[in-house]
Order: C-alpha cells, then sequence, then structure tokens
C-alpha cells in the first residue's frame, strides 16, 4: 500500500501551494531586478522550488507526532501511514540538496546561500520555537522575507539595495495577519496537539483586531512601494490603492471576525492580495 501511493504521498510533502506560492514570490524578486526573463530565471525559480519543497518535507518529518493529534494535518502522508519518516526525511535532503546546488551553480552563491538560510531558519528556529512561544510567529516571518531576496540575488543584485529591502519587508509585514488569520480557523486545534498558542491569552475578538492592525499595515506598506522606486507606473500605482483600500475594507466589514466562513474568505482574500501584488511589481519592472 505505502509503494502504490508513495508518489502522490512524496508530492504532498512537498506542500505544493505554498510551495509554488514562495517560488513565485522569488520570481519577483528576480523580475524586479532584470527587468524581464534575463538568462538563469527558470534556474532561479526551479532551485528555489525545490529547497521550499524539501523544507516542507523536512517540516513534516519534525512535526509528524503533533499532527497525528490535530485535525487539519493527521491526514498528512507521515501520520496517515502514506510514507515512513526516513522516506520523507531522505526526500526532503534529496529536494534541499538539489535546490540549493542548482542556485549556486547556475545563479549566484549568494542566493544559494539565502535559501539555505530560510531552510535552516524555518526548519531549525521557528519550527521548534512554535513548541516554546506562541510569538514564534515574529521570527518565522523572515521565512516569507527572504524568497524575494533570494530571486533579486540570482539575477545578479546586491541584498543591500533598498528595493529588495523594502519589498522584502512588505512580505515581513504581510505574514502576520496571515498567521493570525490561521490562529482564528485553526487555534483550538494548535491548543489540542501542545503548541503554546495566544488563543489562550487572548479572545477571538482581540485576534481579530490584531490581524486587522497587521492587515492595515500591510495595505499601507505597499502603499508606500512607488516611494522607494519599486513601481514606477502611475497606472499601477492607482491599482495598489484600489487593492489595499479593498482588502482594508473588507477587513473593516467583519468585526470580530467569528464566523468560519468569515475567517476562510479573508485568509483567501489576503493571498489573493499578495498574488495580484506580486503581478503587480513583475509587470511594472517588464513595461517601465
Amino acid at each position: 500500500m505505502i509503494a502504490k501511493n508513495l508518489p502522490l504521498a512524496l508530492l504532498k510533502l512537498t506542500k505544493p501551494i505554498i510551495t509554488l506560492s514562495v517560488s513565485f514570490s522569488a520570481f519577483t524578486g528576480f523580475m524586479l531586478f532584470a527587468g524581464g526573463f534575463a538568462s538563469g530565471w527558470f534556474q532561479a525559480y526551479m532551485g528555489v522550488m525545490f529547497i521550499a519543497a524539501g523544507s516542507s518535507a523536512l517540516n513534516q518529518v519534525q512535526e509528524a507526532d503533533f499532527d497525528k493529534l490535530m485535525d487539519r494535518t493527521r491526514q498528512r502522508p507521515i501520520p496517515s501511514g502514506e510514507v515512513s519518516k526516513r522516506q520523507a526525511l531522505a526526500w526532503a535532503m534529496l529536494l534541499s540538496v538539489a535546490g540549493a546546488g542548482l542556485l549556486w551553480i547556475t545563479t549566484t552563491p549568494m542566493a544559494a546561500l539565502l535559501a539555505i538560510l530560510t531552510l535552516l531558519w524555518y526548519n531549525g528556529v521557528y519550527t521548534p520555537l512554535k513548541r516554546i512561544t506562541p510569538w514564534a510567529i515574529l521570527p518565522g516571518a523572515l521565512v516569507g522575507a527572504i524568497p524575494p531576496a533570494i530571486g533579486w540575488t540570482a539575477a545578479g543584485g546586491a541584498i543591500s539595495h533598498p528595493h529588495i529591502i523594502f519589498v522584502a519587508f512588505f512580505f515581513f509585514i504581510g505574514q502576520i495577519p496571515h498567521f493570525w488569520l490561521i490562529l482564528l480557523r485553526h487555534g483550538s486545534d494548535y491548543e489540542k496537539a501542545g503548541f503554546p498558542s495566544i488563543t489562550k491569552k487572548f479572545s477571538h475578538n482581540q485576534i481579530s483586531r490584531l490581524t486587522f492592525t497587521w492587515t492595515l499595515a500591510t495595505a499601507i506598506t505597499a502603499i508606500f512601494l512607488p516611494f522607494f522606486g519599486i513601481i514606477e507606473s502611475a497606472v499601477f500605482y492607482i491599482v495598489i490603492i484600489i487593492l489595499s483600500l479593498a482588502l482594508t475594507l473588507s477587513f473593516i466589514r467583519w468585526p470580530g471576525i467569528q464566523k468560519t466562513k468569515q475567517v476562510n474568505r479573508a485568509f483567501m482574500l489576503m493571498n489573493l492580495y499578495f498574488m495580484m501584488m506580486m503581478i503587480i511589481i513583475i509587470l511594472d519592472s517588464l513595461l517601465t
């Protein structure tokens, strides 16, 4: 049975949707510097995809015993018995080495080092820290900030450039309300598995207010992108303002964000907002 389901189980271990999103954010950074499909863009995209997939698989190895205790994760490949920890670990190592190697050989050593740093931070710092403190999301948000910098440096950009620093900051800010929404959806699951959760210290309404505060901060940060020279088109700037206002007003319209349906909708809107922002940055880089 394990052999029959193994290919699908290995794919599930990579968390494909998250992995593709991370890769696209790295592609955004690449296009921001290169201004087009310069040599190495595909290798950078695939390299980040491989190492992000490896990091996701390694995370599931690390948290397999906890995943068994949560409703939303008990059907993952390891707790469900589709794949063993040893198989998953081997798969994670293969993907991670392939991704780092591809970035090092075909793009730049800095891009590869940043990708390795992301894996080490996510799996070596954030994942264990989640079992210690409910505020692990603050250092954990760095994981979402680094991929655009990987793409930027893979294209030949300097890591110290103000453009990529501010873009990384925008992604960092946006990771935090994203996490609060996950808590609103699955806070009781985290408690059941023994993770320290702010749902024990704050009410649903308080967490929803925190979510709104960080969502507003995300929208404000996006509006400042043109002031750093990241967005040059006036048309795209107007679109960013409209999207940011729409996102903020959507959260204002849901006081408390109590119902599951509302939380799910907010989660989808946040993801859509970031996807649209990445597309705008890419299109602006191509057209201006």
